[in-house]
């Protein structure tokens, strides 16, 4: 063993919470709750040096839990830095990685060969919808049913969750009108199937993994004998069978697990808070220690952070108090905005600000929100003000595929000779593949020209619906009402004239000018009327509204599992139609848009300095200088869906997060007017910029820069 030169001053390199940690006792259950920026990867990794140089295990006695392979490969690299010990000497990685390892050793005691092949998701979907072809042909058919992806989905929950599929389905699934006795067996035909042809999807290194040693008690044994220490990451993220499994290898109380109940955000995806909240009932003798100096944050931002966690309803043994290491700056500051488009032109105008002073580059600084369409505008202004942004999803968002399909039925009305737009329609169908829409589009346009009628006209004819497959002849008729019913909707409004107003300085035309409501348009939207002199009664926002209210909405809820947050962004797409008076603008706005240069996929390392948009989950973990938080009102964060079912708490930990992303400048803002589901709505601030005193944060003045 080759430990770093001088061997390590535990006492000199770490905080006095930190060292109580490092240095706790190896042989009882350890609960650390870690502040955000409070150091926790340190915290881990100089706890694994300790047990190494100061207590003499070795690396095989340890087993380290991740949820990322970029996690685990850093915190064992900073092992090796400490210790001198190789990645490869312990067994550390995610918890996916470490049941592949398990089952590829033990597997065998339940059936599973060890050269299993591993599906990624989108093989697994494959294998599943084959499944269900083979067994229930006409399942696809029936348009209430879920696709494939969404069926998978609804499989992969209930087993990350250890619930029945009946449950999980009235869990989180209950808008699926298929039978759960028919999706069990249709879970249980893929399991079979899976087993038949040694595969392993992701969901079994978990599942097989807990079957291994809950039904082999010599394996646990075995396992649980050689791991003196466990030590597990991001605790408050695992969800039920991770915390099963590592209660089985850990029963004898050695487990060290690190996280913050605080920062718990992805209970959606099946993370269960009171895995953390209920470490005592499980581990009786736990000792529960806590990190609370923040490195990464200013003294103003972490009182207002604080501000965040005083609201939260948890044990007094979990509460919380974040303690600045740093020197001050700013206070956060609140922008409150008109609309969208008041607030993403308000954030971009502060974003050129912050780079021009010549203190920070586009890199240092990242909008987050709470869903994707709250970003849409910002992105628009962005582009007109040719500021370079990635957005961590890597798509823009007339890019997303939802979008794409409304607008694809809006094209098809307008120009039923778009082929393009026509596929990307009867994708939906089943049994109908690029060839079998080729023919039909082929069949309508000969019917047209033959008969000297608008092919819209046609879409039901008799003829027509020959080239359709039998399976999907029911679906496509009631798809070509819909698009039909969009060209009656185009009769009676204006399809291509064009103003002939010069652009703007922010580069957009007069269609983007109505943000700046006036009085009178506040109190028809207040009174829930609209105003046509506002802009807001035209032919292009009906022609969105009918194609988002349609066959497509049913169509999403059976191919999306967060198909209620793609409707969000279709509210979004309402609005901006609205902001155009013909249909023609509309849809050559949209075609402009989507050429823009301005958001490329981020990349890291590819030299290019662009502002950082993502969602708050997406920047969980993540630290910047300067970071917006846009949409900080109520029924957008939080969201309207956890106001209805009375549960906001996820939503505050999710504000928590937001905030403490940030370095030295942290700036909320909010709109006063929001789309839902199609009504203008006068907005309040969320309800948690409510909850903190106005002496912890500056109104939108002057920033300095």
């Amino acid at each position: 063993m080759i430990v770093r030169a001088g061997g390590i001053d535990f006492v000199g390199e770490l905080n006095s919470d930190q060292y109580s940690v490092v240095s706790a006792p190896a042989n009882r259950p350890t609960l650390v709750l870690a502040g955000a920026g409070s150091g926790k990867t340190r915290t881990l990794t100089y706890r694994v040096a300790w047990l190494i140089s100061e207590l003499g295990f070795s690396p095989r006695d340890i087993l380290l839990l991740t949820f990322t392979n970029k996690a685990a490969r850093q915190m064992l690299e900073r092992i090796q830095a400490l210790t001198g010990f190789l990645p490869s000497e312990f067994w550390g990685g995610t918890f996916h990685s470490i049941g592949n390892r398990f089952l590829r050793i033990e597997g065998k005691n339940i059936g599973i060969e060890p050269n299993f092949e591993i599906l990624d998701a989108e093989d697994s979907e494959g294998l599943l919808k084959n499944v269900v072809n083979s067994e229930y042909p006409k399942f696809f058919s029936d348009k209430n049913n879920p696709r494939a992806g969404l069926l998978y989905d609804v499989i992969s929950y209930a087993r990350n969750t250890m619930l029945s599929i009946p449950s999980a389905m009235a869990c989180r699934f209950s808008w699926i009108e298929t039978p759960s006795a028919q999706i069990v067996d249709i879970a249980n035909a893929y399991e079979f199937e899976k087993r038949k042809r040694n595969y392993c999807d992701f969901d079994d290194l978990l599942t097989l993994w807990f079957k291994l040693l809950k039904d082999c008690p010599d394996v646990l044994q075995k396992y649980n004998a050689r791991f003196a220490n466990i030590l597990v990451d991001e605790y408050q993220d695992t969800n039920k069978i991770q915390s099963e499994i590592i209660d089985l290898l850990a029963h004898r109380g050695q487990i060290t697990a690190v996280g913050d109940d605080a920062q718990c955000i992805y209970s959606w995806r099946g993370a269960e808070i009171d895995n953390i909240l209920e470490f005592r009932e499980r581990h009786p003798s736990a000792s529960i220690y806590k990190i609370e100096r923040n490195y990464r944050s200013t003294p103003q931002i972490l009182k207002f952070a604080n501000a965040i966690l005083s609201q939260m309803d948890c044990d007094v043994d979990y509460k919380k108090s974040l303690v600045a290491a740093r020197a001050g700056m700013n206070k956060p500051v609140v922008i409150r905005a008109m609309d969208g488009i008041s607030q993403g032109r308000r954030v971009a105008e502060c974003i050129s600000a912050i780079v021009d002073s010549g203190q920070y580059r586009y890199e240092d600084i990242a909008v987050l929100y709470r869903s994707h369409f709250q970003a849409m505008d910002l992105q628009l202004q962005l582009q007109y003000g040719k500021i370079p942004f990635a957005i961590t999803s890597g798509l823009k968002f007339f890019e997303q595929a939802h979008v794409k399909d409304v607008i694809a039925q809006i094209r098809f009305a307008v120009n039923p000779y778009d082929k393009i737009s026509f596929l990307r329609i009867v994708k939906f169908l089943p049994k109908v593949g690029e060839k079998t829409a080729d023919k039909i589009l082929a069949k309508l346009e000969e019917l047209a020209e033959k008969r000297g009628k608008p092919p819209l006209s046609l879409l039901c004819d008799k003829e027509l619906l020959s080239k359709v497959p039998a399976a999907a002849r029911d679906t496509f008729k009631i798809v070509a009402a819909d698009i039909m019913s969009l060209g009656e909707i185009l009769k009676t409004v204006p399809s291509g004239a064009y103003k002939s107003s010069e652009p703007s300085e922010s580069g957009a035309g007069d269609a983007f000018q109505y943000d700046l409501f006036s009085n009178d348009a506040l109190e028809n939207l207040h009174s829930g009327t609209e105003s046509k002199e506002s802009g807001l009664a035209n032919g292009p926002k009906e022609l969105v509204r009918a194609a988002c209210t349609g066959w497509y909405k049913g169509a999403m809820k059976s191919s999306y599992e967060d198909w209620e947050e793609r409707v969000e962004d279709l509210d979004s797409l309402f609005e901006y139609a609205g902001r155009f008076d013909n249909i023609g603008e509309f849809l050559d706005n949209i075609a402009l848009e989507m050429s823009e240069t301005g958001s490329k996929p981020f990349e890291p390392g590819d030299g290019i300095s662009r502002v950082r948009l993502m969602t708050v989950h997406q920047a969980k973990g993540l630290e910047f200088p300067v970071v917006f938080v846009i949409g900080a009102a109520e029924g957008l964060f939080p969201s309207k869906r956890s106001i209805d079912d009375g549960d906001v708490e996820e939503e505050r930990r999710l504000f928590y997060v937001a905030s403490t992303r940030a370095m030295n400048h942290l700036i909320i803002s909010y709109p006063r007017v929001a789309v839902n589901n199609g009504v203008y709505e006068m907005r309040e601030p969320s309800r948690f910029l409510q909850d903190i005193d106005p002496s912890l944060y500056d109104s939108d003045i002057d920033l300095g820069y």
